[in-house]
């Protein structure tokens, strides 16, 4: 099983992709360091704090909702 930050990350790297946007880019969009970005996209940041997504979801023009509206984070465990 992936753990949260793998699922975060892969779950960024996809909407880069689909956006053509650079980590960089999205550092800077997010107003952020480039290398506290970089942690998350590449998973290693083990526990990405809510504050520091929602910057990221600002920067994407999200909203922390959409952000992590994808599975397993929009399904309910029975």
């Amino acid at each position: 099983m992936k753990t949260d930050s793998e699922l975060i990350a892969e779950r960024l790297l996809k909407i880069i992709d689909e956006r053509n946007l650079t980590i960089n880019r999205v550092a800077t969009l997010s107003d952020m360091g480039q290398s506290s970005v970089n942690a998350i996209f590449r998973g290693a940041s083990a526990s990405p704090k809510i504050v520091t997504l929602r910057k990221i979801a600002r920067g994407l023009d999200m909203s922390l909702l959409e952000l992590l509206d994808f599975p397993p984070y929009n399904e309910v465990e029975k």
